[in-house]
């Protein structure tokens, strides 16, 4: 099996989570149309910002119960719990049609949104429980991508169904008890995982336990950081997908098909974030590319900032909303996967359940952003979208302060887009997790760009250099990367000052060893790598022909390291 190979039966875990994705987009898209129809546009959007804000609560409030059944019990009979309940949640929402009871049909939504929260951690934590770390990406990106071409169908025949039932939304809602059941049986097909076993107390105030997985994830920098970038993509969907209807109402006016096209108008923005969901596991390369979350948020912005401008024509607000939906995928499927990559095993559910908490929170504070715009001040649609736009540019610039690894992982990654055509060999004698020690010839500059776009982990670039050699200052890698240097003198290699460019729990040291070294420098070298017995130390190779690159990473030097093993240093042929 392929190392980027999905398991065997996985299909049914996508056919499921995509069932559940269908089912709640048509019953809010068939409640959304009922209330447009039967009210007036102002009680309409009340209604509908109403709606928005039900279905964010329980994202929020059963959020911990959620995360600590996920780590508790198996995630895959978690699943089919949640399942199984959709029949009978869905059975009352086509009562609450039948009934005409508007604040009955808000009533479902919340146990819907109740629902999805208790499937969300399991959902999520089973991918990195089934997939091998080189396909953690490519599994995200087929969620994504499947559940976004449900939420596109499950919108736009909505409409449709309508229509062919001469305006009787009851028939239309029966579909909905059809598919919860349909969805149910496909998850008896969900491989079976075994319990991890969390041995956490279960949080029965959810108030305590939202506050504890809240402060549980913001001692993870990186984790917390990326959960927030995660929630606000939920943000600023749900104001988007919100706002499009009655930005396509005051567009279409009276339009024949106006259900119709009304109906698919937010399905371009599924179709986008379909097809950029792939385009994000294509552009990863195998890896979790933190950098193409800067690049799609950048995209995403600058498409709604156009909705302002493309107002007067469907066709093109609708091609606006497609790059959009593009831009959004190639933003989330990064965030999914680092999450699930990065958190330990025992605490995927949680760490899962707690973004789930974020996403809530967004959520909520999504809603009462669009009833603020919306209704208390009544601004355009069109100005809602330039809003927002102009927002997500602000708080991109912010993350990209606060964690200086998304602009440096961009940076990496757009030289080895447009510099070179890369090959990678030899990925799998890296470790997943943890740190390793490259041992890189020093002679080829370029050579950071090529192992930076190569691999996923934070590299700290160290020069080798021995006394005899003289002094040699600092240098900027390309304009990428500044190299401090290291005096190999007999016994020493880092002195007290430089401790601080030596690698973290989840950080790579690449040594540039030059070809020229005496004994001395080679046998501080060995000293200091056999100081540090349960590192991996990686010898590295880079052959270049013009712009086709291959980057090789060789097997692990046995311990212990010897002189011998370095002089001369690995190292292949070079020509930039």
């Amino acid at each position: 099996m392929s190392k980027l190979s999905l398991p065997k039966r996985f299909s049914f875990y996508l056919v499921t989570q995509s069932l559940g994705a269908f089912n709640d987009n048509l019953f809010k898209m068939l409640l959304q149309l009922y209330v447009l129809q039967a009210l007036s546009e102002q009680s309409a959007r009340g209604v509908i910002s109403d709606a928005a804000f039900v279905f964010t609560i329980p994202f929020v409030l059963f959020g911990p119960w959620a995360g600590y059944l996920a780590d508790r019990y198996s995630k895959s009979g978690m699943m089919r719990a949640v399942k199984f309940a959709e029949i009978g949640v869905m059975g009352l929402g086509l009562l609450s049609f039948y009934l005409g009871n508007v604040p009955l049909m808000l009533a479902i939504l919340f146990l819907m949104a109740g629902q999805s929260t208790f499937f969300s951690p399991a959902k999520y934590g089973y991918i990195p429980e089934v997939c091998q770390p080189g396909a953690v990406t490519r599994a995200n990106s087929w969620v994504e991508m499947t559940t976004f071409v449900a939420i596109i169908i499950g919108t736009a025949v909505a409409g449709p169904l309508l229509d062919a039932h001469g305006n009787d939304v009851v028939a239309a809602a029966g579909y909905c008890l059809g598919i919860a059941a349909l969805g149910s049986l496909f998850s008896l097909g969900i491989p079976s995982v075994p319990a991890t076993g969390t041995r956490e107390k279960f949080p029965l105030n959810p108030l305590t336990g939202i506050w504890a997985d809240l402060k549980f994830l913001t001692h993870q920098r990186g984790l917390f950081l990326a959960a927030l970038a995660n929630s606000y993509f939920w943000l600023i969907g749900l104001i988007f997908q919100t706002n499009i209807l009655i930005y396509g109402k005051l567009m279409l006016q009276d339009h024949p098909n106006i259900d119709t096209l009304l109906s698919v108008l937010p399905g371009f923005i599924g179709i986008g974030i379909a097809v950029g969901s792939l385009m994000a596991a294509r552009l990863s390369g195998g890896k979790v590319e933190i950098g193409l979350v800067l690049l799609g948020g950048a995209g995403l912005a600058f498409c709604g900032m156009a909705l302002y401008w493309t107002h007067q024509s469907y066709w093109l607000s609708s091609f606006t909303l497609f790059l959009a939906g593009g831009f959004g995928g190639i933003f989330i499927v990064p965030l999914y996967a680092y999450l699930q990559y990065y958190a330990q095993p025992d605490e995927k559910g949680r760490v899962m359940a707690a973004a789930g908490i974020w996403n809530g929170i967004f959520l909520v504070l999504g809603a009462l952003i669009y009833r603020l715009l919306s209704v208390e001040f009544g601004l355009h649609p069109r100005l809602i979208y330039l809003f927002m736009g102009l927002i997500t540019l602000a708080l991109l610039g912010l993350l990209a302060r606060l964690q200086p690894e998304y602009r440096q992982r961009l940076l990496w990654w757009l030289a080895g887009q447009f510099r070179y055509r890369y090959s990678v060999a030899g990925r799998e004698h890296l470790p997943a997790h943890g740190r390793a020690f490259l041992l890189l010839p020093g002679g080829d500059p370029g050579l950071l760009i090529r192992i930076c776009s190569a691999i996923q982990q934070p590299v700290q670039f160290l020069r080798v250099a021995s006394p005899s050699s003289g002094t040699v200052p600092r240098e900027a890698g390309r304009k990428f990367v500044r190299i401090p240097v290291i005096s190999a003198a007999p016994g020493t290699l880092a002195s007290p000052d430089q401790r601080r460019f030596l690698p973290g729990e989840e950080r790579f040291t690449a040594l540039l060893i030059p070809g020229r070294q005496d004994a001395d420098a080679y046998t501080a070298i060995c000293a200091y790598l056999n100081r540090n017995p349960g590192i991996p130390v990686v010898p590295v190779d880079s052959h270049s022909s013009r712009r086709r690159v291959q980057v090789t990473f060789r097997p692990p030097l046995s311990r212990p390291i010897t002189p011998e093993q370095l002089n001369p240093p690995p190292q292949g042929k070079h020509r930039n």
